[in-house]
């Protein structure tokens, strides 16, 4: 299956070999405080140039087979049902990177959900898990050269769900049936939703938030709904996680 992919990588080079070299050790680093699955996918050269040894997106391979199967890999781990969806979401991703060609530095990430199948001793077939991928491109000397993928398990009862995130603060959602990009309004938070999501920031559960705030914990679930359908997300992490990118919330 090693054709299937050949169009995604057509318009990427190969990059400078120090460079590369120093940005593996810093993506080495990286994983290392990051609780996420995590990977850099190396674009000119179709190939995992680093995964982090996690569980969740290895489904059971190891580190050495993932390296040797290359983009055979993802056939291999992506559930059946969505791997035709999947497909068109990368290539939509990777055609952006080629539109914005000497503008790169206007897009913030990338965002969708699709169902992994992972392999468990206990069972004799493979069991689907429902994740959320951040793909962030990496430029090298005005090239892309690398997809720097985080990955972790979602609440999202939707497969799909693509968004191009930029740095300015706004995004546009993909869609699967038009094939075209939408542009979503600017997103912005209120002040409640802001003090929630900071205070989540620092570990505090819906009770520990009610109690700062002085309300009930019920009406603060009843404002954290509506906030994730705000930011199109499907968990406390991701909505720190885009409020923080966006700089709508203060870092810790």
């Amino acid at each position: 299956m090693k054709n299937t992919d050949d169009s995604f990588f057509e318009h990427a080079q190969d990059e400078p070999d120090e460079q590369a070299s120093a940005f593996i050790q810093y993506a080495s680093l990286f994983s290392s405080v990051t609780t996420d699955s995590f990977y850099v996918w190396n674009i000119p050269r179709k190939q995992f140039d680093y995964i982090k040894p996690d569980g969740l997106f290895l489904c059971g391979f190891s580190v050495e087979e993932v390296l040797d199967l290359g983009y055979d890999f993802y056939p291999q781990i992506v559930h059946s049902e969505d791997l035709v969806l999947w497909t068109d979401m990368h290539k939509a991703v990777l055609r952006c990177l080629t539109n914005y060609k000497g503008k790169h530095d206007e897009i913030d990430y990338f965002s969708c959900t699709f169902r992994l199948q992972r392999k468990c001793s206990f069972v004799s077939r493979p069991l689907p898990q429902m994740v959320y991928q951040r793909i962030k491109p990496v430029w090298i000397a005005d090239r892309w050269a690398y997809l720097i993928c985080t990955v972790r398990s979602s609440t999202s009862k939707e497969v799909g769900n693509l968004h191009m995130h930029f740095n300015d603060g706004l995004s546009k959602t993909y869609s699967l049936t038009t094939k075209r990009w939408k542009q979503q309004m600017k997103k912005s938070l209120t002040e409640r939703e802001k003090m929630i999501l900071m205070l989540a920031q620092q570990g505090k559960s819906s009770k520990e938030i009610a109690d700062v705030l002085c309300k009930g914990q019920h009406t603060i679930r009843n404002q954290i709904k509506p906030l994730f359908a705000k930011l199109n997300v499907h968990s406390m992490q991701e909505a720190i996680d885009f409020a923080r990118s966006h700089r709508m919330i203060y870092t810790k």
